[in-house]
């Protein structure tokens, strides 16, 4: 059997459509509800990952023990630049204020647990607190899996078929790819957060003294930067939820891809207004550009 060359390309195009079609339709049953269960975590994920016991659940195991025996090196350290001041002249403070912030922060540094449990709940709360106005305005609940719901039913008419270099087709991946992107990058975000919560031990105890606390301050901005983006995510797709009401379904597509593509830049946004650390992950899929 003889192909011309338009009966060719138009069978190299059905075979791409049909690879294409089964790739997004996976990722559609599969990658939201993980980018949900990932990005939008509240207090309780820190019991699934036994962070609890790496830290340790008293000053004589995990991360704490390690701690604790430190305290020793900041105190020899403090008596070496308490004596020094005397020859040198320079003003540090008084021992007893030494103690009095030693014995807070001691105090502090045993209960880094709960106080990042805490933080945690907090912008877990604050989620909630988006995600009940959702549901109050437009009877949603915010999350990926419902807003690609939502995409796929303006693009999934009746009799629809993937054609990728349609304008329909161009919306399908870009969104399909652009949500995967976000798995990789979210599930670094979740890795993180869990790193942050395991060394606050080590943040605290550097408040002990002024040649370290800088470390704290750079503890706090990376690790209040990573929650705060669940956040800033709850906000966009609560407009990208606004959305579904527009009469112009041409539109609406369009401002759908242009949540998404807030959705990528959320890391960057954050570090902007606030600082923080950076977790994009630019070459899980390198034609994705950021």
């Amino acid at each position: 059997m003889e192909y011309t060359t338009e009966s060719l390309s138009e069978l190299i195009l059905q075979i791409i459509n049909n690879i294409l079609s089964k790739f997004f339709n996976s990722v559609d049953k599969t990658v939201y509800n993980l980018l949900d269960e990932l990005t939008f975590i509240d207090e309780n994920f820190l019991y699934q990952n036994n962070i609890e016991k790496i830290i340790g659940e008293n000053s004589s195991n995990g991360i704490l023990l390690i701690c604790n025996a430190l305290l020793l090196g900041f105190f020899i350290f403090y008596g070496i630049q308490y004596l020094l001041s005397h020859l040198t002249y320079k003003q540090i403070q008084k021992p007893s204020q030494f103690i009095f912030k030693a014995i807070i922060f001691i105090g502090i540094m045993n209960s880094s647990f709960w106080m990042c449990q805490e933080f945690i709940y907090i912008i877990s709360l604050i989620t909630k607190a988006i995600n009940y106005l959702c549901e109050d305005l437009f009877n949603i609940t915010i999350s990926f899996s419902e807003f690609i719901s939502h995409l796929n039913t303006i693009l999934y008419t009746e009799n629809f078929e993937l054609d990728i270099f349609s304008f329909d087709g161009i919306i399908k991946s870009f969104s399909s790819i652009g949500m995967l992107s976000l798995l990789f990058t979210y599930s670094l975000r979740y890795l993180l957060i869990q790193v942050f919560v395991i060394i606050c031990p080590f943040a605290i105890l550097s408040l002990l003294s002024e040649s370290t606390e800088y470390f704290f301050r750079a503890w706090i901005k990376n690790f209040f930067s990573l929650l705060l983006i669940q956040i800033l995510l709850s906000i966009i797709l609560l407009l990208g939820f606004s959305l579904i009401n527009l009469s112009n379904t041409e539109i609406q597509k369009l401002l759908y891809i242009a949540t998404i593509y807030a959705i990528n830049k959320s890391n960057h946004i954050i570090r902007e207004l606030i600082g923080g650390i950076s977790f994009e992950i630019k070459q899980a899929l390198p034609f994705i550009k950021n």
